[in-house]
Parts: structure tokens; sequence; C-alpha cells
């Protein structure tokens, strides 16, 4: 379910014939940072797009800026979707299978839709605004993946535990913008599965030798 009817970012319309327009809004601009990228987007390319007047887009959004916010609001929502449906059901095997259903649910989104992400989350993208709807979602995401994994980590002293479910998700996130954004060459050429599988598994080493190391001391 899209997020746009609500968000912050969208001038929110009353009636149905203006939802209805703003559907075609998004869904034009969209298609227009998939095959034009950002450097193809503007607002009169997007009313060309939907077949709206230019005033149209702007009953709705103040500019450019603001209709890119909306749509990383929109995205990033995506993504915690899938982390929520994945961890929801908490009848995890093992620690394992958490941390492959979380690194899993993170990179299918990305692959679902890979063009339109990386154009939300390029450098070319960048702004204060949009580096906090990412941050915000960020946050969110987290808090998800922490609550799920604490109960793993009973018996492991609180600022230990704490520290290792921030390296853990970090190792697997970074990685995740570090190939959306293209901004590291060794992962250009890994698949979504690939990553998920081969970063959510060095976080679970880094979690299990942390866990290995304090059942010794114990």
């Amino acid at each position: 379910m899209s997020t746009f009817e609500t968000s912050p970012h969208v001038l929110r319309p009353q009636q149905q014939r203006s939802r209805a327009a703003l559907a075609k809004i998004v869904t034009a601009a969209e298609q227009l940072l998939r095959t034009k990228g950002v450097d193809g987007f503007s607002m009169a390319e997007v009313a060309e797009a939907s077949a709206l007047p230019v005033g149209n887009i702007y009953r709705r959004f103040r500019g450019k800026e603001e209709l890119l916010q909306a749509i990383k609001y929109d995205v990033t929502a995506r993504i915690e979707s899938a982390v929520d449906e994945r961890l929801a059901l908490r009848q995890f095997r093992d620690i394992s299978d958490l941390i492959l259903r979380f690194a899993g649910a993170t990179c299918d989104t990305f692959a679902g839709d890979e063009t339109l992400y990386r154009a939300l989350f390029s450098v070319q993208t960048g702004s204060s605004a949009m580096d906090r709807i990412g941050a915000s979602g960020r946050r969110r995401i987290f808090s998800r993946y922490r609550e799920a994994l604490l109960p793993f980590l009973e018996g492991v002293a609180k600022d230990k535990a704490e520290l290792m479910v921030r390296v853990s998700f970090h190792i697997i996130t970074a990685a995740i913008l570090a190939k959306a954004r293209a901004s590291d060459e060794a992962l250009n050429d890994l698949s979504w599965t690939a990553l998920g599988d081969e970063f959510g598994r060095a976080a679970l080493a880094y979690l299990e030798a942390n866990l290995d190391s304090i059942s010794k001391r114990g």
C-alpha cells in the first residue's frame, strides 16, 4: 500500500478525482526515474509523461525536490514493510534464520525495482531532506531488527549486546547502500541475492564469533 495520500511531502488530495491524478503523477514520476534517471527528471517531464498540465503537478508538490522526497518516503516504507513481513512471525529456527531473513528482505526489495532505488539513493539526489528520510527509515528498520535479535543475545552484557546488534546491522545495510549508490566497484557485479547471502553470513559470523568468545570466557 502506497504512502502518497498520507505523506508529509504531498499536498494531500481531498477528492477521488484528485487522488486519481496523484496516482498518475507518481506512476509517471517513478517511470521517468527508471528510464531517464535524475538527469531526465523535471516537473515538465512528469507533466508530459502523466498527460496532465504542469499546474496539476504543482498543486500536489511544491517542486521537484518535494516530489522526489515523496517517492523516497514511499520506497523507504516498502523496505520497512518487507522487513516487518519477514520478521513478524518471530518463529526463527535460530539466529542464522533471523539474520538471513532480514538481509534477504532488504535485498529482495532493492532487487524488485533496482533502477528506481538506485536513482533515489544515488549521490545525485542527495540532500539534507532526502538524507533525513533515509535515516528515519533506517532507524525504524534498526528498531525492528534489534527487537528480533536481542532475545538471541540473552546472557550477554547489555552494552555488549547492543554493540553486537549495531555492528551486525551495519555490516548488512552498509553493503546494501553501497551497492544501491554504486559507490563500491567490488559490489557492482554482485547480484542482490548474493549480496544478501554473503553479507548476511558475514554479520552472522561476527555474532557467532562474539557469542563463542563470551561463552569461552564464561
